[in-house]
């Protein structure tokens, strides 16, 4: 048989995951290799990350043909070490190779079927343990005749969330049934369309659920092929509707935080539970969690390396989170720094203003400050900008790290001063036409 030595990477590779392998390949003394194994139907896609250094070779296939996708791995069987995948909208192509990956560990196609569809995932945490999550219903469509019967028993405020899409997108709260109805009229209206163009997880749906009330956090941790659980440290996520704007996207990370050490073995403690909840293993996991009152509750469990937590777990705690995701699916202890190194911070920013963008302006002048790490514009003028609650993306993002605490602070108010986004303002009708 030959030597295992193959990394698969699903749809996309990050310079992270390069370097990972590298390291990988010096800690076992033996040379490795990448492949990037890619739907036929991705491989244009103009979002697609790429390994530009051509470290993993890309190999190409029928994702929805079993067939082919047999025919694909069984040269590399045998050779094979793990698997991984980075992003969300990858994780059902990772579901569908999984079966031709036999003979490494991974976690199951259940696990990820119930990670991404968040019905099923409240289904299971809630089977697992009723505390971990509030109540619930899901609505596959809009009857306005039978809304009141649906919803019978819950408390306002509520949060209307899509059943298999991420990131926060059409993520809306209503306080009352009257605008419980409006939202579910406007969301109905564009939830195809957004499930199409984000890849979303099974038939486009959402769920209504009784809303959380806390602080919202959430914690990345590595589940080993036998459920052994290595969590790493909280971060802090405020939300835009914490502070007042549309949406619930990630306005902010904080990293570290200032939780306790009980608050924090209790974060664990649900992190833990979700993960046996959806019987996770050999795999990383985002889980988001609020604190409330009555101790932690499960928002939801994606079974990946969180967004952006690569970056600040890097900066604030010297982690190498794509080497310990790696590591931990074959077996391996991940390596955890206890100390932080410095303050990092994630900032996420849309358009005050739903619209065409017609100017982005500030980011190279952001980018000088002494705590960035990175500012990087996703949009350009002509692109339309809507808020998150209404399917649109962020416009731009940026981590920064200090080690002085106050500076990190200064400079987080002064990027969000330099970077203006400029629109030039249309109606829904309009928008929903473009």
């Amino acid at each position: 048989m030959s030597e295992r030595d193959i990394i698969v990477s699903i749809r996309e590779v990050e310079p992270g995951l390069v370097a990972a392998v590298k390291k990988l390949s010096e800690k076992l003394g033996r040379p490795l290799q990448g492949i990037t194994l890619v739907d036929k139907n991705f491989v244009d896609n103009k979002h697609r990350v790429k390994d530009e250094t051509g470290f993993f070779k890309e190999v190409i296939c029928d994702f929805d043909n079993p067939d082919e996708l047999q025919r694909t791995l069984k040269p590399y069987t045998d050779r094979l070490l793990t698997a991984t995948c980075r992003f969300e909208t990858a994780i059902q192509d990772f579901r569908k190779a999984i079966p031709f990956m036999p003979y490494i560990n991974l976690p199951t196609e259940s696990s990820l079927l119930w990670s991404t569809e968040k019905i099923l995932m409240r289904d299971r945490l809630s089977a697992y343990d009723e505390n971990l999550t509030p109540k619930y219903v899901r609505l596959t469509e809009y009857d306005p005749a039978t809304l009141t019967e649906t919803i019978k028993g819950f408390e306002f405020p509520v949060i209307v969330k899509p059943n298999g899409l991420y990131a926060s997108l059409l993520v809306s709260r209503c306080n009352d049934q009257a605008e419980l109805e409006a939202c579910l009229d406007r969301t109905f209206e564009v939830v195809h369309e957004v499930y199409e163009r984000e890849n979303g997880t099974g038939q486009p749906s959402v769920l209504v659920e009784e809303m959380m009330q806390g602080d919202m956090y959430s914690v990345d941790a590595y589940a080993d092929p036998t459920g052994t659980l290595y969590c790493l440290p909280p971060v802090k996520v405020i939300t835009a509707h914490a502070v007042g704007l549309p949406g619930f996207y990630s306005y902010r990370h904080i990293i570290p935080t200032a939780l306790s050490d009980e608050e924090t073995a209790g974060a664990y403690r649900t992190a833990e539970a979700a993960v046996r909840a959806l019987n996770l293993r050999a795999s990383t996991a985002h889980i988001e969690m609020f604190l409330t009152e009555h101790g932690w509750k499960v928002i939801e469990l994606g079974p990946r390396i969180g967004g952006y937590r690569e970056g600040l777990y890097r900066e604030a705690y010297d982690i190498d989170h794509y080497y310990n995701d790696l590591a931990v699916r074959i077996g391996l202890e991940p390596e955890i720094p206890a100390q932080p190194v410095k303050h990092a911070a994630g900032v996420n920013i849309y358009a005050e203003e739903e619209g065409i963008i017609t100017e982005i302006a500030g980011v190279e002048e952001a980018r000088k400050l002494e705590s960035v790490v990175f500012v990087e514009s996703h949009a350009k003028p002509g692109d339309m900008a809507l808020f998150a609650d209404a399917g649109g993306e962020l416009i731009v993002d940026a981590i920064l790290s200090n080690e002085n605490s106050e500076q990190l602070e200064r400079d987080v108010a002064r990027l969000r001063e330099l970077v203006t986004i400029t629109v030039q303002q249309t109606d829904y009708a309009a928008r929903s036409n473009s």
